[in-house]
């Protein structure tokens, strides 16, 4: 009986050291399971972060070399193209009354696009709000060669700031398929944002606001920068 006994005692010490073990095993698997996954995203966060750096670099180097309209919009999103085909047409069309249904940024592009128009400073016949915002010393342009912080990538979304405040996106990029892109709709608004407070504080309207913007810029060029510039005169 003892003999039976522990062979039963035996058995079940056996069963459950083998449970233990497959557990442990388990266990183990699970974890380096979940490393390598943890590895393979931070592998892919990284192949995003130099691809965000490579396209930026890229961009620039078009901006600066006065690449062609096709060449730009491939840095841009969809939506972004959308917005200046629009924004275009509001320059054509909107009279004072319409501009102040626009944001600031908007307002400005459009009195910026009539100072174009009128003392010629045009270089293409085609995509000119492209050409205004996108073009060597164009209004992006001219802010990029502000001292820039790191980039910044988390999932699809990138982003890059100023480096005294590396933290504060200023610029965003959309992962699109297999490449990254600008959302020029999105980070103008991000641009122009410290310049909406003087409206805030004076009490302006947004055209009011971007026609005091465009004098404090251009003044010492050009003349008739006034409440002409809210007509649509010429197109």
């Amino acid at each position: 009986m003892h003999t039976v006994k522990n062979t039963i005692l035996l058995g079940f010490l056996l069963a459950v050291s083998l449970g233990f073990l497959a557990c442990a095993g388990s266990q183990q698997s699970a974890t380096q399971n979940s490393q390598e996954k943890n590895a393979q995203v931070e592998s892919r966060a990284m192949d995003k972060q130099a691809s965000l750096e490579l396209m930026f670099q890229n961009f620039l180097t078009a901006v600066r070399s006065n690449a062609s309209a096709d060449t730009l919009y491939e840095y841009l999103t969809d939506t972004s193209e959308y917005w200046l085909d629009t924004l275009e047409n509001h320059a054509r069309t909107y009279d004072g009354e319409a501009l102040d249904t626009c944001q600031f940024y908007e307002a400005y592009a459009i009195l910026l696009y009539r100072l174009y128009e009128r003392e010629h400073l045009w270089q293409t016949d085609d995509d000119r709000m492209l050409f205004m915002m996108l073009s060597k010393s164009g209004v992006l342009d001219r802010f990029v060669g502000l001292k820039l912080g790191p980039m910044k990538v988390k999932n699809d979304r990138g982003s890059i700031g100023l480096a005294k405040s590396p933290d504060v996106p200023v610029m965003l990029f959309e992962w699109d398929d297999s490449v990254w892109k600008l959302n020029l709709a999105e980070t103008i608004p991000l641009m122009t944002k410290g310049v909406e407070s003087i409206a805030v504080k004076k009490k302006w309207s947004n055209r009011k606001l971007a026609l005091y913007w465009l004098e404090k810029e251009y003044h010492m060029q050009y003349s008739r920068l006034d409440d002409s510039l809210f007509e649509p005169v010429g197109f």
